[in-house]
């Protein structure tokens, strides 16, 4: 009883975070337009804001205790919340400390490096079909074909430089995470409930990084482009919210 609280408690933090966060996006859209320098010098509490949802979501997954479905199944999950966590320090602080301008684009490809590990965490937990399932998913080798396929090309000279070859990897592991997540409720290990909550945060988490996609092949040459890039990036957390939230929650034990 308490633990259930508990865990209200820090949803509705949650929520008081992620609304705050996002009527303060749109404002500094408002007042910055797509004038990159404003936006970036009037996000800090956007920035610190989104971290702490994603600290707390982490304490939930790490919160779960007994009321896991197995051991198995909680390590997984915590896992891949604490490398989230470390893919959004990345992102969120390091990404935008003034005196580590100079390094954000490494601490960018740290973060997608970071969510790679989480990504393929996933793949693990939604293909397992029983408690002491100890298998290694055969689609798990897709990314790492891009990953070496890519690496090749940037060795070859074709890619300028590592963020391409990086992200076509991440965008491997996260197109075969949720093929799995999506195929979770047919798989019957998952109670339904937990299933249900598996497949509905993976196609969010898709669409967050989708908007990440789009935010980051707009380039920066035209105004329209530069609208487009900062709309999109400020739908991210509107759909990588509720995907921490059931991500971590599918976790817990429910009832079929």
């Amino acid at each position: 009883m308490m633990k259930r609280i508990h865990i209200t408690a820090f949803l509705i933090v949650v929520t008081i975070l992620a609304v705050a966060f996002f009527v303060r996006d749109w404002y500094v859209f408002y007042q910055c337009g797509a004038v990159e320098q404003c936006l970036v010098d009037s996000s800090h509490f956007q920035n610190y804001a989104k971290f702490a949802v994603t600290a707390i979501m982490t304490i939930v997954a790490l919160f779960i205790g007994k009321d896991a479905l197995c051991k198995r199944d909680r390590r997984f999950l915590q896992l891949s919340f604490v490398f989230a966590l470390c893919a959004d320090f990345c992102l969120k602080i390091l990404h935008n400390v003034a005196s580590l301008f100079e390094h954000s684009g490494d601490y960018t490809l740290l973060g997608i490096c970071f969510f790679m590990v989480v990504q393929a965490l996933f793949i693990y937990r939604h293909t397992r079909e029983s408690d002491d399932d100890k298998h290694t998913p055969g689609i798990i080798v897709v990314p790492f074909v891009v990953m070496f396929i890519c690496n090749a090309l940037h060795l070859f000279g074709v890619f300028g430089g590592p963020t391409i070859p990086t992200v076509a990897t991440y965008g491997a592991f996260l197109i075969c995470s949720l093929i799995v997540a999506w195929q979770a409720p047919k798989k019957g290990y998952f109670p339904a409930k937990n299933a249900r909550n598996i497949k509905r945060g993976m196609i969010l988490f898709f669409c967050c990084d989708a908007c990440v996609g789009i935010s980051l092949a707009t380039g920066a040459d035209h105004s329209l482009q530069e609208i487009v890039a900062t709309v999109a990036n400020n739908f991210v957390w509107y759909f990588y919210t509720p995907a921490l939230i059931l991500l971590a929650l599918s976790g817990y034990r429910r009832d079929r």
